[in-house]
């Protein structure tokens, strides 16, 4: 009976997969650099410089799948022949092969690589043990890729991709000169293409470039470009919602790069015109018999003031600061020590640039981490772990709102995916939560990942 169906299966995906190539000539675009060739006896898969492989009798490959199986009969060629892979019958062989499996064999491409397991089955694929995007190599180069067996971009870049940084910085020659990229790893596209160093970048309107072989800084700041100096390559973040005032790790600029003189030690950005600092006050120098100086007593504290540099409000309780403000004006902060006996120290919370808690701290040490603006990790950064791990493994969106409350049956760990559309909280290919771009809840129905999620802007 499994024969019977298994067979039916396979007629089905044939018929499915021959439809589109009934004519001889006709071509079959897999990806950028595979396609499928209908000749008089059978079909050609040809390589991204033109290369083709020996005819095969029968292709299939199924609907919304990533793998295909070509049988073939007989060949007098001497061209690249698949792997056999399974016993088919007395007459042929038949190959299952993922889409980027069958490209390595063909010698289309070198090699293929994704973080977890490399094994590209559907289980793994669907369950998330295959990450999303990898990348494949070519004679040295370099493509963006993903788990369906797209090519994201081309095969041109000089450097791997990690999967963890997006955008990606990478790097093409052009005419034999070297071009800097950033690239969005969710759809491909480079986000910014330059012949000079990127130094820092925050959006299409907001980076910080150097010039090769010479020590010049240049912003573009809303879109506007400008002449800066070097100390710009340590900025905290560009001044936001209407501010004008830039910081660095050791003091302030105005919007034309002058610097403003202060006593006060920035450790923000400026967000609406509210910045967060540190005021350190010493004590009044006193001398010894001999004229020597005494030590000094300095007292450190931090604030938060608006761009006439006075003073808002006073922060007590933070020892530093973990990030910048984001969009909506929020910041990561760290509590300060005030007795290691008080369970509620050395622990991470969030403020807004008025100095309002958006998320209080915990009476354990906490770790917060923010996984897309606005969208925030806490977890227990105790060792060992304590028991109540599980109630602080939680996403907060920017609202200070407890979203995970809304699945059902919590899994031990949920991880975190988007789009071009839509954010999803995911655990082994399951979405558990989907979220629009803003950290609203639109769903917690469960549903796959890998076929339910909507679709990015288009790979070819």
């Amino acid at each position: 009976m499994k024969k019977v169906v298994l067979l039916i299966l396979m007629v089905k995906s044939f018929f499915s997969f021959s439809q589109d190539l009934q004519k001889t000539g006709e071509i079959k675009i897999i990806n950028r650099y595979l396609s499928i060739l209908k000749t008089q006896n059978g079909y050609v898969f040809i390589g991204p410089e033109g290369e083709k492989s020996e005819e095969y009798d029968y292709l299939y490959m199924p609907d919304n799948n990533c793998r295909i199986t070509a049988i073939l009969k007989k060949t007098d060629s001497n061209q690249s022949r698949l792997k056999q892979k399974k016993d088919n019958d007395n007459h042929g062989i038949q190959g299952d092969f993922h889409i980027l499996e069958l490209m390595k064999e063909l010698h289309f491409i070198d090699e293929y690589n994704f973080e977890g397991t490399n094994e590209l089955t559907n289980g793994n694929i669907r369950s998330g043990l295959t990450e999303e995007y990898g990348y494949a190599s070519r004679n040295g180069k370099y493509a963006l890729i993903n788990s369906k067996g797209k090519f994201l971009t081309d095969l041109k870049y000089t450097n791997d991709f990690d999967y963890r940084e997006n955008p990606h910085l990478n790097y093409y020659f052009e005419k034999k000169k070297l071009v800097s990229v950033l690239i969005d790893q969710i759809t491909g596209k480079e986000v910014l293409a330059t012949k000079d160093s990127i130094v820092e970048y925050w959006n299409p309107n907001n980076y910080l470039v150097k010039k090769y072989k010479k020590e010049k800084y240049i912003l573009v700041h809303d879109g506007k470009i400008q002449p800066v100096p070097k100390d710009f390559k340590r900025l905290n973040g560009i001044p936001l919602s209407k501010s004008t005032i830039f910081t660095y790790n050791n003091g302030f600029f105005d919007k034309n790069g002058h610097k403003i003189e202060s006593d006060f030690v920035p450790h923000s950005n400026f967000y609406n015109g509210h910045c967060i600092v540190l005021e350190i006050i010493k004590e009044k120098q006193r001398y010894n018999y001999y004229g020597e100086p005494f030590p000094r007593r300095e007292t450190r504290s931090f604030k938060i003031i608006n761009e006439n540099f006075e003073i808002v409000k006073s922060l007590p309780d933070i020892q530093r600061t973990i990030s910048s403000f984001n969009k909506y004006g929020q910041i990561i902060v760290n509590r300060r020590y005030e007795d290691i006996r008080n369970g509620d120290t050395d622990n991470q919370y969030i403020i807004d640039y008025n100095g309002d808690i958006i998320l209080p701290s915990s009476k354990i040490r906490t770790e917060i981490y923010e996984v897309s603006e606005g969208l925030y990790l806490a977890e227990d950064a105790t060792y060992p772990p304590v028991k109540e791990r599980s109630k602080l493994y939680t996403y907060f969106n920017q609202k200070g709102e407890n979203i995970t409350k809304a699945i059902t049956q919590l899994p031990i760990y949920l991880g975190f995916k988007e789009n071009t559309v839509q954010k999803y909280l995911v655990a082994y290919g399951i979405i558990y939560l989907t979220l629009d771009k803003e950290n609203n809840i639109i769903s917690s129905d469960q549903k796959s990942y890998l076929f339910d999620a909507p679709p990015v802007l288009p790979y070819e």
